[in-house]
């Protein structure tokens, strides 16, 4: 049946370098004239809302260069994180066209954010999408019945299902444990039937714990006899030495141990608090404990307040500790109430029902960010025209395979994601903490999973991969397991146990490319569920569900991808948060574009990444002190693919300020000092700060490419 081959062709694996020719095959058949030798990109890095308004603004100068559009030029938008929300938004408008009707496109007069030239706006009509969005960067809180107690709502909602449901999975393994009789105490006379001398009594998990103790004393002695006898035999070989399986059984007898310690000291710890009442009390005060804690670190990245405190790495442990230790506990406290085993039965069913059945994707904190941002970046048509919120029923089931269609192929957009890999059995991927997963229109995957057509991704049981969806999930702010630059803290097993089990996840449960078979059910409570509680080991690339997170996590700028493909030329817009101008992302970029394509990257004396940092310029010196002026707010580099044929071209944007800019942008410096670099969570930008965010951006691009070497850069595109 021809059916059955289209989705047997769609679940086929591809490599990097057969997803790059279709892609070539497919640009060919656009209107506009495509090159394969002289690919252009435009990559827009992470950054939250800072990164959406500095991208639009340079998207806005882009379009309103001299002589021509350059963003009709460029071939690919490769967006991470914050730079998606705008990526993804203009995706959305040349697919479904202007807010004022008609076609939209990549000139002055089809632009979707406004009609821009020589850096002025034309009348309201033009600019309905560029102010509905300036008006909407609160977006968590899109209109007056959003409130701070409405996220605080589901929040409360998302904690209280997962610590019910996980909960009750406790309290069942406690309760078959109790039928086992795993908690009795026992002394050795009860255990062997003998009158030994000693008889107190203990729980079979302690005098398991005590056997495995003496017998890891037991190998430790005999390990050492054996080293020391092959030390004189010379006919030995050497590799008698090389022992790795002492080691490898050491580490899991000693998990073992730990383990039963943890579970025994429940017994004792219910003895130690004397009664119920005040051993529940204790349980609830751990959980309770553990749950604020996981709260407040979880809004040191998703805060409604101006100012964000992180919490020390021991409040954090002992939260995470707490919050293990008070749901086992209160889990062992009611192991009697299911004394009657038709009881315990029914109970099972149920909760595994609920389990099973819920979708981890929609009950966490995901959707409602998802949700949010397509709110205000994918309104519908009467939400921009009445300049109000409503909700977003026309992109909410865009597919992303029906992007970058029909007239508007170009630019085709690459959306970049991280697949969480700490279990990888790959060293390259586990030391990484993951990959870059590729969201586009026609292939979805990484060179981990490998690449499978996106008409058939995420459709076992779904309705596909959606433009929204692929755009919050870049986008996330923090999940346990990763984030590189901060790989410390969210990698430790109990900080990953405290936000797992609370569900305060911003990523995604996505379906393995490899694993071609129908899945059973949702990604839910049990698969993947249980194997991201501090289960960091099982998070790899050959299970059938896969974490996504923020592109951030692997590569924030966005040119990993555009490096693959060998564009000619590369605009990078670098609008994440970098307050000392270290250049970390670029840093971070330029290693593993080495490393894994050899590709190297070298800026041009007189226009290297110094001349971008405050106080670079030379101009007035007092107001160069007064606003800390740079040089100028753009770099050049080579790129140099293979020494002796194929050069490209980087072109590096930063948000610095510079002479000769606006006024309203010193104003707006003035009164913020931390500008353009603030801390202020993203999604309570407010107008001014958006205007001063965007302007800058398009100020910034103007300047670039009506200065001699953006001619020259200009040049470059005339054959297109």
């Amino acid at each position: 049946m021809p059916g059955d081959n289209e989705q047997n062709n769609s679940n086929k694996l591809k490599s990097a370098a057969e997803v790059i020719e279709e892609e070539k095959e497919y640009l060919k058949e656009s209107n506009h004239p495509y090159d394969p030798d002289n690919i252009w990109g435009l990559a827009i890095s992470g950054g939250g809302i800072r990164s959406a308004s500095f991208g639009l603004g340079v998207m806005q100068a882009l379009v309103a260069a001299p002589n021509r559009s350059i963003l009709s030029d460029i071939d690919y938008l490769s967006t991470v994180s914050g730079g998606g929300y705008i990526g993804s938004s203009l995706t959305w408008f040349l697919h479904k066209g202007l807010p004022e009707g008609g076609e939209a496109g990549t000139d002055p007069a089809n632009f979707p954010f406004g009609q821009i030239g020589q850096g002025e706006r034309t009348d309201q009509k033009g600019n309905l999408l560029l102010n509905f969005i300036r008006r909407h960067g609160n977006y968590l809180r899109p209109n007056i019945w959003s409130s701070r107690f409405s996220q605080f709502g589901v929040v409360f909602r998302t904690i209280f299902i997962s610590l019910l449901v996980y909960l009750s999975l406790l309290i069942v393994l406690m309760t078959v444990l109790n039928y086992l009789h795993i908690f009795n105490t026992y002394s050795l006379n009860d255990l062997f039937g003998h009158d030994l001398p000693i008889a107190p009594k203990f729980s079979i998990l302690v005098w398991l714990a005590a056997l495995i103790l003496l017998a890891l004393a037991a190998i430790s002695v005999m390990f050492s006899v054996r080293t020391f006898l092959y030390i004189p035999i010379p006919f030995l070989k050497m590799t008698n030495r090389y022992v790795i399986s002492d080691e490898i059984f050491l580490g899991k007898a000693w998990s073992v141990f730990l383990l039963l310690v943890f579970f025994a000291s429940l017994i004792y710890a219910t003895v130690f608090i004397q009664n119920v009442i005040p051993v529940i009390a204790a349980s609830i005060s751990s959980l309770t404990l553990g749950s604020v804690i996981g709260f407040f670190q979880k809004n040191k990245y998703f805060n409604l307040d101006d100012n964000i405190v992180s919490l020390p790495t021991f409040v954090l442990l002992i939260g995470a500790f707490a919050l293990d230790y008070g749901l086992v506990l209160m889990a062992f406290i009611l192991r009697n109430e299911f004394s009657n085993p038709l009881s315990l039965l029914t109970f099972v069913v149920c909760i595994l029902f609920i389990a099973i059945s819920v979708n981890l994707n929609y009950i966490s904190l995901h959707r409602m960010y998802r949700n949010r941002l397509m709110e205000i970046f994918m309104a519908d048509t009467d939400s921009i025209r009445m300049d109000q919120w409503i909700t977003a029923t026309q992109a909410d089931g865009a597919l992303l395979e029906n992007m970058c269609s029909g007239k508007s192929k170009r630019p085709y957009l690459l959306i970049n994601s991280n697949i969480v890999l700490t279990g990888s059995p790959t060293s390259k991927y586990r030391s990484r903490g993951g990959d870059n997963f590729l969201l586009s229109k026609l292939f979805s995957g990484s060179d981990a999973t490998g690449y499978m057509a996106t008409r058939g991704f995420m459709k076992k049981g779904g309705r596909g991969m959606t433009l929204p969806t692929a755009m919050a999930i870049s986008g996330v702010l923090t999940n346990q397991n990763s984030r590189s630059s901060e790989k410390g803290l969210t990698w430790n097993s109990l900080v990953g146990s405290l936000l797992g089990i609370l569900n305060l996840r911003l990523g995604y449960w996505a379906d393995n490319p490899k694993n071609n078979k129908k899945l059973p059910s949702p990604p839910n409570f049990i698969s993947p569920g249980m194997m991201d509680i501090g289960l960091a080991r099982n998070l790899n690339e050959n299970k059938r569900y896969i974490y996504l997170t923020d592109g951030g996590s692997f590569e924030n700028l966005g040119i990993y991808e555009l490096i693959r493909r060998r564009a000619k030329v590369i605009i990078v817009v670098d609008a994440g948060s970098d307050a000392q101008y270290e250049f970390a992302d670029l840093g971070n970029a330029v290693e593993k574009i080495y490393v894994d394509f050899g590709v190297t990257i070298r800026f041009h004396s007189g226009y290297t990444t110094s001349e971008l940092i405050p106080g670079s310029s030379t101009n007035d010196e007092f107001v160069t002190n007064k606003y800390q002026l740079a040089k100028r707010s753009f770099a050049i580099a080579d790129i140099i693919y293979d020494r002796f044929h194929l050069h490209g071209t980087l072109v590096y944007i930063k948000p610095t300020l510079t002479a000769c800019l606006p006024s309203n942008i010193y104003w707006y410096k003035s009164e913020n000092s931390l500008f353009p670099n603030q801390a202020k969570p993203d999604w309570s930008i407010d107008e001014k700060q958006f205007e001063a965010y965007r302007e800058l951006g398009y100020q910034s691009t103007w300047q670039l490419f009506n200065s001699s070497i953006g001619r020259e850069i200009l040049k470059i595109g005339d054959n297109k």
